[in-house]
């Protein structure tokens, strides 16, 4: 299908955003709004896969805006952490209403810490009806402990190339072993966190995570979850919802469809696995 981009600004408080907007030649009533993550990425994205991903999506009749949040890429403005873009955020869905009105719903679309940002967003905005995530962000002490102890340390060990480095006098096992032993009393010594907290009015949350989950557990659209075997980030994530009962019980209530690539890094970088999720996401899309 034929797609048109067309640059845009997008205003949001006291500056103006830099966004794209991929029109389709005969777009469905499902818009899909991407938010970057808040790392050195801009609306291109990680290995071009932001723009290849919107132009895929654009080809298939869904009309798609990427943009700059303030403070990165080209838009003004200052940034103030990816805990605080929900204005960010809503400004891209008017301006996506805007220049296509025909649209009853909206998808957002976030990696890393993006999918931690619309997680906390999306139940705020009835205008949203369904959220694709990558290897969500929930950097916490304890989970980044139990996870390094997990996924990295245990799995190293059985590597030829740790024990070819270690008889190469390449390796300093004094350093590593250090280390070990200090993640393993982090994460002994914080423990599990509260499974049990009540929930109060949402922005007197006091961590991020607290804000994902409840954020999460309050929306009431479809998901789609996508995680990387080669993510210690998404490997976080699900220390985290291992760890606690009330993310648990959130996560077996949603509608939520889940695929794992076992051979992907965090951001999907390699051509066949950034090829192999739009497809499922394009599949899982036309379902809505």
């Amino acid at each position: 299908m034929r797609t048109e981009e067309i640059p845009l600004i997008i205003p949001c408080a006291d500056a103006s955003q830099i966004g794209i907007f991929h029109k389709p030649e005969q777009a469905k009533k499902i818009g899909i709004v991407v938010v970057v993550a808040g790392g050195p990425q801009y609306r291109v994205g990680c290995a071009r896969q932001i723009i290849l991903w919107s132009r895929r999506l654009a080809s298939e009749g869904y009309p798609v805006i990427r943009f700059d949040y303030r403070g990165f890429g080209d838009s003004a403005g200052q940034f103030l952490g990816f805990e605080a873009i929900d204005a960010d955020i809503k400004s891209a869905i008017d301006k996506l209403m805007e220049v296509a009105p025909e649209l009853e719903h909206v998808v957002l679309w976030g990696e890393c810490n993006a999918a931690s940002a619309i997680m906390m967003y999306a139940w705020r905005d009835t205008r949203v009806s369904a959220l694709v995530m990558q290897n969500p962000w929930v950097r916490d002490e304890m989970t980044q402990a139990k996870t390094y102890i997990k996924h990295y340390y245990l799995i190293r060990i059985m590597q030829t190339s740790f024990w070819l480095k270690l008889f190469k006098l390449q390796f300093n096992p004094i350093k590593s072993i250090s280390s070990l032993i200090g993640l393993w009393h982090t994460a002994r010594r914080l423990g599990k966190p509260n499974s049990q907290l009540v929930l109060e009015e949402f922005d007197s949350l006091s961590t991020f995570q607290e804000k994902m989950r409840e954020g999460l557990a309050h929306f009431s659209g479809k998901i789609l979850l996508f995680m990387s075997g080669y993510s210690l980030i998404g490997k976080e994530f699900d220390e985290l919802v291992l760890s606690s009962e009330r993310w648990q019980a959130i996560v077996a209530e949603k509608e939520m469809f889940r695929i794992d690539d076992p051979h992907a890094d965090h951001t999907f970088s390699r051509s066949q696995d950034r090829e192999k999720l739009i497809s499922n996401a394009v599949a899982w899309l036309n379902t809505l």
